[in-house]
């Protein structure tokens, strides 16, 4: 069983300085908090979830814990500026649809992984048109409250032999390094450095990425 996951933000598409800047703007409005901080801190903590950054700006500006019902408010605000004035006018990064093909092609479950609530990203590959390359799409949920929670489901799941993730995160690639996982770092958003200090196993251009992924393949025994 070979199975390889797919990171969305940062790797397939890239509206993640978007996000950030949006995520400033809206917890600068409702919760008084700097703009420019905020920003900051979406593109440092990529990998984890929506729930989590906007969990730790209330705490920090409140000293308390944020509760689902005003999260739900603050986020269905944040959602709903993406899809209004950013999600129509997506388009893949130069490569991902090749790599996507590959992966397709030559692997036997393809999933993606993503810190977007589970909804969100569903809607997100639809709109792109990319659902039929995919076994499963994941996102956060009262279920799965972070990246880690869908990859020891996988694992349990399915048991890979060979299980590679390719994204653009600091956190994913914490995670991947955790658990095990064979990470591929693009740095679409991020440092080399910072990638590899995080605990990537590789880093690539997204142009690149298929040579890398086959040599990956060409390490597992023959069936």
């Amino acid at each position: 069983m070979k199975a390889f996951g797919f990171d969305f933000d940062g790797t397939i598409i890239n509206i993640e300085p978007e996000k950030a800047r949006v995520f400033g703007e809206i917890v600068g409005k409702y919760w008084g908090v700097d703009k420019g901080e905020a920003s900051d801190y979406w593109h440092a903590k990529g990998g984890t979830s929506r729930r989590a950054k906007f969990d730790y700006f209330y705490e920090k500006k409140f000293k308390k814990k944020l509760g689902d019902d005003e999260y739900k408010l603050v986020e269905e605000k944040f959602s709903l500026r993406l899809k209004k004035d950013y999600y129509p006018k997506i388009r893949l990064l130069p490569g991902a649809l090749s790599v996507l093909k590959f992966v397709r092609a030559n692997f036997d479950f393809v999933f993606v992984s993503s810190g977007v609530p589970l909804g969100e990203i569903r809607y997100l590959v639809n709109l792109t048109g990319l659902s039929g390359y995919f076994d499963l799409v994941l996102g956060t949920s009262k279920k799965y409250l972070s990246k880690k929670e869908h990859f020891e489901e996988i694992i349990k799941s399915k048991k890979p032999d060979l299980l590679v993730y390719l994204a653009d995160g600091i956190v994913d690639m914490q995670i991947a390094k955790e658990l095990g996982i064979i990470s591929i770092g693009i740095p679409t958003n991020r440092p080399v450095s910072n990638l590899r200090r995080a605990g990537a196993d590789y880093i690539s251009s997204l142009s690149n990425s298929i040579s890398l992924i086959k040599k990956l393949l060409s390490t597992l025994p023959e069936s």
